[in-house]
């Protein structure tokens, strides 16, 4: 249960690392032009990246994923709200 949690801290914490080369492949990908928000980019992203480490994980809890996935997601503001340095990270 640990690893799942771990990885899904991992996927969310890459979601800003890897969204540039989601965007990147679905522009190439895409033969018509959709118009696509950022922050739907950021989602499809997110959820690729859960399914890899639920896919790593080996059918672990699916609870344990989510949680990591928060946890990675939120990280930064997190830490910075118990070292009361306010939301931007």
């Amino acid at each position: 249960m640990i690893w799942t949690f771990l990885l899904g801290a991992a996927a969310g914490f890459a979601v800003p690392y890897v969204e540039p080369q989601v965007k990147r492949a679905a522009e190439q990908m895409a033969q018509a032009r959709i118009e696509v928000e950022d922050s739907e980019f950021d989602l499809v992203t997110l959820v690729l990246l859960l399914l890899v480490a639920a896919a790593l994980s080996g059918g672990g809890n699916a609870f344990a994923l989510l949680a990591g996935a928060l946890l990675g997601v939120f990280g930064k503001r997190i830490v910075a709200a118990i070292q009361g340095r306010g939301g931007d990270a």
